[in-house]
């Protein structure tokens, strides 16, 4: 928010339209939200204060093609909010203030806490501010029923979190087979451990993660340190944001601060010691001094030397690639890398991560959204721990340069076997409408389909009625929810109910999933594993990622699209400890559990 100046077995319960798995062995325009620089004359405070906030037109999606393009392929997003039963309302209220914590709460992640074969999902929520002055609103689980359907099991699973939610992390941290969830709050974080028997228990004190009274960002655990224990990188965004909470207001209208408005705060890291304890070693990890209005983390191997580093996006701020050295310490490879900043040596207000192969040459590529007045920035991963923004050439979201975007995930949504882009939207302040005539609060959503030679064209209008809804969004997650093998969309939008959007498209192209499981050489859930897959045609690429997108988590089961491919030549996974596993001739269209050989020979 930016103002400038291991053996191998078929998953569980599923779904009867699946082939059954073989075994192998083997985040204005005008003046964009936190503008401290200029801003035009206005009325008094008091008569700012009064006016209500008001919902400006919606800004619909934009034609899918231009002149001289071909019409896009035929996919199908169903709008299956209604259907999907998922109720569960975002809230957040301040009275007649602006505080800068509720124009950025918005994440969810998706994970299967019951072990069934299905997905569930777990939406964070907002509060009153200043706290303790009101309501407190509680996040919600929701149970996968199948057919894409949905129950709350917030208070049967003791999950209701009822902090002020900003970001979120799904991994095993106690490596005993079950999927936890780190939240960071606006306040004291939470670590949710599962119990196994569909309930969780709050452990963040024994565990030491309470953490301070910080504006929390997103977070991701990773293996900093290759010893197996997953370790947690924490990102907060600025300091005393209520207690120093200036009042403005843009044509007369009450708006809401930016980053620029306070000083930026340092981020966490947080070492895990085993017995289900971390001790926070921020210094010793060498990120004790890099302040910056942290949102979305990614942890990745974006130089490919077997450790884990990584993404921070930064708000109005350099962003950071925090390179590891292998025994978890890091230091800022940002600039050199060329990921600190855009074109031009451009400060973006950045708001989501992900990463994915989008030009099909084997290396993980970067994706950034920003604010208003930025467009995405799409960096290319040249190889040897260097990049390049390629946003333009490829023309990725070049059309939302007048909308906030937020949540952001890589998807093939297809099955072509390249790597499509999906990117919520969605403006801070109800009233931007009334001073900036090209953006609006509620934006639709956005689909970028990748042409297979890297360059994207926006289908948004043509690909059914999913992204018609016209709310504004924060984070989203992708992932094959009713277990049909391809990908769908579920969307938490500010202040009202999720989009749920269904994959309901005819495709004709293969696919493969993979839910990888560790060892006691390395991560139990795998996070932080490489898989390379080779197709008829070409080599894919993804890991274990957990926490990316918007503040979120998810996307921890590998879905590759493999087009006309009907037998996977090759598979080769790197696992955490750096393991080396490769498979052989594996039929497509099914789900399939790897498990971590206990030798690097099986």
């Amino acid at each position: 928010m930016a103002r400038r100046p291991q053996l191998v077995a078929p998953l569980h319960h599923l779904r009867k339209q699946l082939p059954l798995a073989i075994l192998l062995t083997s985040w204005a325009v005008a003046c964009p939200l936190g503008c401290s620089r200029s801003r035009p004359a206005a009325p008094s405070a008091e008569a700012a204060k009064q006016a209500p906030l008001q919902d400006a037109p919606a800004s619909e999606p934009p034609p899918s093609t231009l002149p001289g393009e071909s019409a896009a392929p035929l996919i199908a997003l169903t709008d299956a909010s209604e259907s999907s039963q998922l109720r569960f309302q975002h809230k957040y209220q301040s009275g007649n203030s602006r505080f800068l914590a509720e124009a950025v709460t918005g994440a969810l992640a998706s994970f299967d806490f019951d072990g069934d074969g299905l997905l569930d999902i777990y939406f964070l929520n907002g509060g009153t501010l200043p706290r303790g002055t009101g309501e407190s609103y509680s996040a919600a689980l929701y149970q996968n029923l199948g057919d894409f359907r949905f129950r709350e099991a917030s208070i049967q699973s003791h999950a209701g979190d009822r902090g002020y939610g900003m970001g979120i992390a799904v991994a095993d941290y106690n490596a005993d087979g079950l999927p936890d969830m780190f939240i960071n709050n606006f306040g004291s974080n939470a670590l949710y451990r599962n119990n196994g028997d569909g309930t969780f228990t709050e452990v963040s004190q024994s565990a030491g993660l309470a953490g301070g009274d910080r504006l929390g960002a997103g977070a991701c655990f990773l293996d900093a340190d290759r010893d197996g224990l997953l370790d947690l990188y924490v990102a907060n965004y600025v300091k005393d944001s209520i207690a120093n909470n200036p009042q403005h207001t843009t044509e007369g209208l009450p708006s809401y601060p930016g980053p620029l408005d306070f000083q930026p705060d340092h981020d966490q890291f947080y070492h895990n010691v085993g017995d289900g304890r971390f001790v926070e070693q921020s210094q010793t990890a060498g990120v004790a001094g890099l302040a910056t209005a942290s949102m979305g983390v990614l942890a990745s191997d974006f130089n490919d030397d077997g450790a884990p580093d990584i993404f921070v996006g930064n708000d109005v701020e350099r962003n950071l690639l925090l390179q590891n050295d292998g025994t978890g310490k890091f230091w800022d490879a940002g600039i050199q890398a060329g990921v600190a900043f855009s074109l031009g040596a451009r400060r973006n207000g950045n708001m989501g991560v992900d990463c994915g192969d989008y030009n099909g040459d084997g290396r993980l590529d970067l994706i950034a959204t920003t604010f208003s007045n930025d467009t995405p920035v799409l960096y290319r991963n040249q190889g040897h721990g260097s990049y390049a923004d390629e946003t333009r050439l490829a023309r990725a979201g070049i059309e939302l340069l007048p909308h906030a975007n937020w949540g952001v995930a890589f998807v093939d949504i297809d099955n072509d076997s390249d790597e499509d882009l999906v990117i919520a939207n969605g403006h801070t302040d109800p009233n931007v409408g009334r001073w900036a005539f090209n953006t609006s609060w509620k934006v639709a959503n956005t689909l970028l389909l990748n042409d297979g030679e890297g360059r994207y064209q926006d289908i948004s209008s043509s690909c059914g009625d999913g992204l018609q809804p016209v709310e504004s969004s924060r984070g989203l997650v992708a992932e094959d929810f009713d277990n049909d093998g391809d990908l769908d969309l579920v969307v938490l939008n500010a202040l009202t109910t999720p989009t749920a959007i269904r994959n309901d498209s005819d495709l004709h192209s293969n696919w493969l999933q993979l839910q990888l499981i560790g060892n006691a050489l390395g991560c139990r859930d795998a996070t932080g594993a490489r898989v390379e897959l080779q197709t008829d045609t070409r080599q894919l690429v993804k890991e274990v990622h957990s926490g990316r997108g918007y503040q979120s988590s998810f996307g921890q089961r590998l879905h590759f699209g493999v087009a006309d491919t009907q037998v996977i030549p090759h598979i080769t996974i790197r696992w955490p400890s750096g393991q080396v596993q490769k498979l052989k001739q594996v039929a497509v269209n099914q789900q399939l559990v790897i498990q971590q050989p206990h030798n690097a020979s099986e």
